[in-house]
């Protein structure tokens, strides 16, 4: 049979459907982690029990089509680039022709092709001034870069991908598409991050804000929110400065966009459940490096509960007769005790719901209207 090697992608499905057979991924959890389907990821792991590590290498490889010239398959790829994989660069292209196609080719050999039919995808490259690369910080969890990207992602119109991936492996941490660049956008994503992993050491943004915009009211309550529950945060004064996260807007713009338009998404909804159903996982197993030290920064939340947190707070002081004024609106505190004088917090919370407490406390005040009876403000409900 001559000599067969496993490439990296190869290797990581090997390990994987290692773990499903020692019970420690179920296979649904494995279809996700690879890119295929439930079916096909049964009979990967069927073939590796039978097989071991041969059950993951196609049954082709290593040897050459009997029912296809070099012609032939030359004009497939062709065709395949042209149209059921346009918009795909080189790089990407060749990894679905291997995975979906059955059609191993050599780098130089797929650019010598695409060369000749003139399908080179050739980005403009702007001159930039070199940087010298800042070390990997060594633990996850120490360091999460966060950024937004404003792109005609999917469809016709632009929209915002807020995304966050850890320093220590370039792993993808999450990601969402939004309309519109609201503080509460960036809430769910960094609350995400949180609730999956626990709570990071510090997050490295755009000192200018996100999108490259200040945003006086986002920083305010970003910087409270990390406060509470004692996150540090890291303001980068360059793109070059958080340079990763950078290029994984590059990296993004190119390959998912392309992914987005061969699944024919082109709603939000449909373009959110596949990044997080699908393209995330495919993307770290592909992409992420391992840390230099085993051990994870992460800690436990200790704080309650993040939705008070990770919420837009609002500050309101309450007057005589336990009533507060917010939106045009008189509230009123509906309990014997008198809080005169304290502030009342208003959350908007990351669903669009509202909630009130004083030092933590949760109330549940009553919305009053005034009436001007005597010469006096009363109010009545």
């Amino acid at each position: 049979m001559g000599k067969i090697s496993m490439d990296t992608k190869q290797l990581k499905i090997y390990r994987l459907a290692c773990e499903v057979l020692a019970g420690k991924l179920s296979i649904k959890e494995f279809s996700n982690l690879i890119g295929k389907s439930y079916r096909q990821s049964q009979r990967i792991v069927k073939r590796v029990e039978s097989e071991d590590f041969l059950g993951v290498i196609h049954k082709n490889v290593g040897s050459t089509p009997h029912n296809k010239s070099p012609e032939r398959i030359e004009a497939l790829i062709v065709d395949l680039l042209k149209h059921k994989y346009n918009g795909f660069n080189l790089v990407h292209f060749r990894e679905k022709l291997e995975a979906y196609e059955h059609i191993k080719i050599s780098k130089s050999s797929l650019h010598r092709i695409a060369t000749k039919h003139n399908l080179v995808k050739s980005p403009r490259r702007l001159k930039r001034r070199s940087f010298k690369p800042r070390p990997r910080l060594p633990r996850e969890g120490m360091l999460v870069q966060f950024d937004g990207s404003d792109h005609v992602w999917f469809g016709e119109q632009r929209s915002d991908l807020i995304a966050a991936i850890d320093d220590a492996t370039g792993k993808m941490l999450a990601a969402e598409f939004f309309h519109g660049e609201k503080s509460l956008h960036s809430m769910k994503v960094i609350k995400e991050v949180v609730d999956k992993n626990g709570i990071p050491e510090a997050f490295y943004m755009d000192q200018a804000g996100i999108y490259g915009k200040v945003d006086r009211d986002f920083d305010s309550q970003i910087s409270r929110a990390f406060n509470q529950v004692n996150i540090q945060l890291v303001l980068a004064s360059s793109p070059q400065a958080k340079g990763r996260i950078e290029r994984l807007f590059r990296t993004l713009q190119d390959r998912l966009v392309a992914e987005l338009k061969f699944y024919n998404i082109e709603t939000m909804e449909e373009a959110n459940k596949f990044l997080k159903k699908d393209f995330i996982d495919r993307f770290n197993l592909q992409f992420s490096v391992e840390p230099q030290e085993e051990e994870k920064a992460y800690r436990k939340n200790v704080f309650g509960r993040l939705d008070f947190v990770f919420c837009k707070k609002e500050r309101r002081k309450i007057g005589v007769g336990n009533v507060f004024s917010y939106n045009s609106v008189t509230w009123l505190i509906d309990e014997k005790r008198c809080y005169r004088g304290r502030e009342v917090n208003i959350n908007t919370h990351i669903d669009g719901s509202q909630s009130f407490d004083i030092m933590n406390k949760e109330i549940k005040p009553k919305a009053v209207k005034s009436q001007r009876i005597y010469g006096h403000n009363k109010r009545a409900v």
